[in-house]
């Protein structure tokens, strides 16, 4: 076990010389931690170092709470899978037959509005109700007919939080907390309303050039049961726990969720392979914060990570302390060489690409390449290919793409004309 510790302790230290990383890290094997570390500042600004004790933003991964809340109805008799959503959000029938197992699998086929350019750039920033969210989707079609494909959506998740209060006639905080993280004993856990001082919650940080800077605000009712909860590294191992039981549902229920042989996304985690073990898995990103939060049930293996730094490729980074863990090689990613690249290459790709209420300026100056996300961040890049950088300072890659009607492409954004 030590040997398994070193190797975990060494690739930390030796990844934490080579690019910035803040945050908590916690690996279990059998329900017991072998690794369990802090990394940086909770509080950059005050000086205050990342503690057990210390709270992260989980975004997505509180999918997996919403969808164990609704699963915990079904088997209460209170609501079926294969209910139409309709009977509990009436505007939504317009839209034509969608159940609720289809808005839990991300089939519904309903547009996300996290995606919407109205969110990003500014209901994001503000409380955005139950009227304000429907009157979103009103005249907007649905992607695809429900059922027909599979498009990851907040939007469903979103409309979960509205049925689970529904039903239980509990606000959506109000049941979590009083059905699941009470009796779990998950009480550095919850959902971040926006209204209340959370004691022990990191401050987030983007960056800009080579400094931190305050992650954009969003106002957190914005994103409720399909983003708005926070955890300690030891609270999501009891998490880990609980799904590995019968505490809240049958196991019956729990194994017809993950006990698949194809990949999939059943009760708010994706379920596929790695290294050819299955693992149930789920992350979670946006404005600061990262999550992740994998399950190798065959193996005993649990992978925690949690970071207030939005630039960390975390899942990347979760998968490689899973690759050790397992008995494989992990590599810790160097920076490949400078692509000497012509002025007229760059000129093809250099200006303003905008999508999702988002906007990306790409430019150069005396000192390289760089893109400015949203007016606010500058971020510095290098060429290592015609198409392809890498950020100077982050264990992140970017591409240009140029699609077949002569449009280019950066972070799925339209080059403006």
């Amino acid at each position: 076990m030590s040997t398994l510790h070193d190797k975990l302790a060494d690739y930390m230290k030796s990844y934490t010389e080579q690019y910035p990383f803040s945050g908590r890290i916690l690996l279990a094997l059998h329900n017991e931690p072998i690794y369990d570390q802090s990394f940086g500042y909770a509080s950059k600004e005050h000086g205050v170092p990342i503690q057990p004790e210390t709270k992260f933003g989980i975004w997505s991964v509180t999918k997996s709470f919403t969808a164990m809340a609704v699963a915990m109805l079904a088997e209460e008799g209170l609501l079926r899978f294969d209910d139409p959503v309709s009977d509990y959000v009436p505007s939504l029938k317009a839209h034509g037959p969608m159940t609720i197992r289809q808005l839990l699998q991300h089939r519904s086929g309903l547009p996300n509005f996290t995606n919407m350019p109205e969110y990003n750039k500014q209901l994001n920033k503000w409380p955005l109700d139950l009227d304000r969210t429907l009157a979103l989707l009103r005249d907007k079609p649905l992607d695809y007919p429900s059922g027909d494909s599979f498009a990851y959506n907040n939007t469903g998740y979103f409309m979960l939080g509205l049925i689970i209060e529904k039903v239980s006639g509990m606000t959506f905080e109000s049941f979590v907390e009083t059905r699941i993280l009470q009796p779990l004993g998950m009480m550095d856990t919850g959902v971040n309303n926006g209204r209340s001082v959370i004691p022990n919650l990191a401050s987030a940080y983007s960056s800009s050039g080579r400094a931190l800077a305050p992650a954009e605000y969003i106002d957190m009712s914005t994103v409720t049961s399909a983003g708005g909860m926070y955890a300690t590294a030891a609270d999501l191992l009891k998490w880990d726990q609980a799904l590995n039981s019968s505490r809240l549902i049958s196991k019956e229920l729990t194994d017809q969720a993950f006990g698949f042989t194809e990949d999939g996304y059943e009760l708010g985690w994706f379920l596929d392979r790695r290294n050819g073990r299955r693992r149930i898995s789920h992350s979670g990103a946006y404005r600061g914060f990262k999550s992740e939060l994998h399950r190798y049930p065959d193996d005993g293996i649990t992978v925690i990570l949690l970071t207030n730094y939005d630039f960390v490729p975390s899942t990347k980074l979760a998968g490689s302390l899973a690759d050790l863990m397992l008995g494989e090689e992990a590599i810790i990613p160097l920076q490949p060489p400078r692509y000497p690249m012509k002025p007229e290459e760059f000129e093809l790709l250099k200006g303003v690409y905008e999508g999702f209420g988002c906007r990306a300026e790409v430019d150069s100056d005396t000192e390289g390449c760089y893109f400015i996300w949203n007016n606010r961040e500058k971020h510095e890049l290098y060429p290592v290919s015609p198409t392809e950088f890498r950020h100077s300072w982050h264990d992140l890659s970017y591409a240009f793409k140029h699609k077949d009607n002569g449009v280019w492409t950066f972070l799925g954004m339209k080059k403006r004309a």
